[in-house]
């Protein structure tokens, strides 16, 4: 197994936390180096962490903060932890959930591979969005449309001055009121790791934001076909603006691919 090129400072005041017994923060920090490590190919699958002493040595930590990291990773589906065989590092790409995209976009050393994710989730988000508009034309009350038209003024403030970070947060918020605008429990199940892997990405990278020309004007359609309950209306709308946006992107992460 490959260790680590160097050890991660410690936090200023960390060794001052840990006596304080504030070790969740140093568990949290080590928990983010070992899954850098392993989204970035650092660790390999069926790589074994060191054992606990030698880790806890290390990283200059104790036992019991290490051993909280090490759950935050099992939690987080990157290893498995065995009585008797310690810990092995799982194969992120079977195992992971939505919630490793923002991390994996800034640790992954392999830039081909983030593009082939991102190629295959930006359909995926859509078929979400196309069943949240779905229900949302046929179960959106008055005051469903009253927050998704407030939030959208908004929004079109914030484009017309060029605003990317209140547009992204904007949208966020728009995205939440589409789909509680459909009152399915359900599909907010299916949705919250999309948005949250949206959040944590686009407050990430910014860049990965796509100010297309005509947003304001497809956010307009999509609450007036939701208004009119007109279902087949809502999803061409998304469709056409989607494709054309995430096209621009697959584009522009090529043409960086190419010059690699």
């Amino acid at each position: 197994m490959s260790r680590p090129s160097e050890t991660p400072k410690k936090p200023e005041g960390a060794a001052n936390e840990e006596k304080a017994g504030l070790s969740p923060n140093i568990a949290a920090t080590l928990f983010r180096e070992l899954r850098r490590q392993i989204l970035s190919g650092e660790l390999g699958s069926g790589d074994r962490l060191p054992g606990e002493r030698e880790l806890a040595q290390r990283y200059d930590t104790n036992r019991n903060t290490l051993r909280e990291a090490v759950r935050m990773l099992e939690q987080a589906r990157l290893v498995t932890v065995r009585h008797g065989q310690g810990v092995t590092i799982c194969d992120f790409r079977r195992t992971g959930t939505m919630e490793l995209l923002p991390p994996f976009l800034e640790h992954s050393g392999d830039l081909a591979d983030v593009v082939h994710i991102l190629e295959d989730i930006l359909p995926a988000r859509l078929m979400v969005l196309e069943f949240a508009a779905k229900l949302a034309t046929r179960r959106a009350d008055r005051e469903d449309v009253a927050r998704l038209r407030d939030i959208t003024d908004l929004m079109i403030a914030a484009f017309e001055r060029a605003d990317l970070v209140v547009i992204a947060h904007g949208f966020q918020r728009w995205l939440d009121a589409l789909i509680d605008a459909g009152h399915s429990v359900a599909v907010r199940w299916i949705a919250n790791p999309f948005l949250d892997a949206y959040r944590e990405a686009m407050d990430r990278f910014p860049a990965l934001w796509v100010l297309e020309p005509t947003f304001p004007q497809h956010l307009r359609d999509l609450i007036d076909a939701v208004e009119a309950a007109d279902e087949e209306r809502a999803l061409l709308v998304l469709r056409n603006y989607y494709q054309r946006v995430d096209a621009d992107l697959m584009r522009a992460l090529g043409a960086v691919l190419v010059k690699r």
